[in-house]
Order: structure tokens, then C-alpha cells, then sequence
């Protein structure tokens, strides 16, 4: 495996992150800004905006047409970027990702699996830093051929890359109130191979000798 096109999952290559300061960061500087109710294919979140696209907290938590004023890429801090989570931004820049509408986003729904969908129609990129989780937690996918992958993202400090043109769900199998809580953004460019580390999983899955 050669080319990033070829994977829908893996780990961002040479980074991770103090996940106990960002957890820090969430709970006594991101939550004492209001909140953003946010509902993605039939599952709940409240999300906080980290950047936008004029630096105000109300834009950036909701998908964004390209074909509204303005386009589809937040890269303005908002006031909620601030301390630990304003330098975990800088290092993703630094990396030259070009992250955008970045907004940590806390799932609501309990037991729920989302339906099947694609954010795109061609090779596209979100990065995750999970900062809260519980091991009912999954982000799955759906290859051409129907096998299904799942795998839970862990709050270890590292950044996942996912595919979201590949039919994908996010799924939470907690029957209790359990916290999911991500910092995600959109890539203004497509991961190179160099940047991808494991585990990660293909596209299309091998076929048996």
C-alpha cells in the first residue's frame, strides 16, 4: 500500500497530544461557552466552534454550503480557542494539514447507530481527537463489497484520520449517559502517505490467497 487513496482509516504519523490537559481545557474553559445543538443524520451532539469563518462561536458547529457567502472553510480561531486547545490547532497547522471548521462536538445519543451515508462524493478527510470516549464508542464503515469495519478511537492523545467519502456511521452502543467528546475539523488538503500511520485499514479489503 502505496497511496493514501487506498485507506479509509489511520493514525496521523509523529503526533499526539497531552489528552489530559485538552480534557482539562474542555471541561473549565470550552464548557462555560454556550453550546450549539447540532443533529447529523438522526443523532444528536452540542458542539462548540474552534474556528469559523468570521471568528464568531455561532458559525462552524453546523455543515456549512459552499454555495452559501463566505464557502465552506472556518479557519478563523473563535474566542472558545484559547490555552492548551489553541496550541494543539497551531501544532495541526504546523503540520500542514490545513485543518478547517474545527469544533469539538460531545454526542447526546445513547445506544444509537447513525444511518449509512458519504459527506462526499470524492477522496475526503476529517480528522478526530478524541478527548472523552467509552468503549461503546465506534466509527464504522461499509465497503463496496459490504464487509463492515468497525474501530474505536481511543483518547490516548493521538489524531485519526477518517475517510467520509466511503459509506461510514458513527455508532454509540452505551445504554448509559457516557460522554463522547471529539475535537474534528475538515482537511483543506489530502493526507499524503508519509502522514498516515498504523493501524489503518484499505479501501478495498484483500482477497484471500
Amino acid at each position: 500500500m502505496k497511496n493514501a487513496s487506498d485507506v479509509m482509516f489511520a493514525r496521523l504519523a509523529n503526533f499526539n497530544i497531552d489528552v489530559e490537559k485538552l480534557k482539562e481545557n474542555f471541561e473549565n474553559t470550552v464548557k462555560k461557552f454556550p453550546f450549539i445543538e447540532y443533529r447529523d443524520n438522526r443523532v444528536d451532539y452540542v458542539g462548540w466552534a474552534v474556528t469559523s469563518r468570521d471568528g464568531t462561536a455561532e458559525d462552524g458547529v453546523r455543515r456549512i454550503s459552499t454555495k452559501m457567502p463566505g464557502g465552506a472553510r472556518g479557519i478563523i480561531p473563535t474566542d472558545i480557542c484559547q490555552g492548551y486547545l489553541a496550541e494543539v490547532m497551531d501544532e495541526l497547522n504546523d503540520y500542514g494539514i490545513k485543518p478547517y471548521r474545527a469544533r469539538i462536538m460531545q454526542l447526546e445519543s445513547e445506544g444509537d447507530e447513525m444511518p449509512w451515508h458519504t459527506d462526499a462524493d470524492r477522496e475526503a478527510w476529517r480528522l478526530h481527537v478524541p478527548i472523552i470516549t467509552n468503549p461503546n464508542s465506534f466509527f464504522e464503515w461499509q465497503r463496496a463489497d459490504g464487509s463492515i469495519e468497525s474501530v474505536h478511537l481511543p483518547a490516548d492523545g493521538s489524531a485519526w484520520l477518517v475517510r467520509v467519502d466511503v459509506m461510514h456511521r458513527a455508532v454509540n452502543r452505551s445504554k448509559e449517559p457516557a460522554n463522547r467528546v471529539h475535537l474534528l475539523m475538515g482537511l483543506g488538503i489530502n493526507p499524503e502517505f508519509s502522514m498516515l500511520s498504523e493501524p489503518w485499514l484499505p479501501v478495498v479489503k484483500a482477497k484471500a490467497a
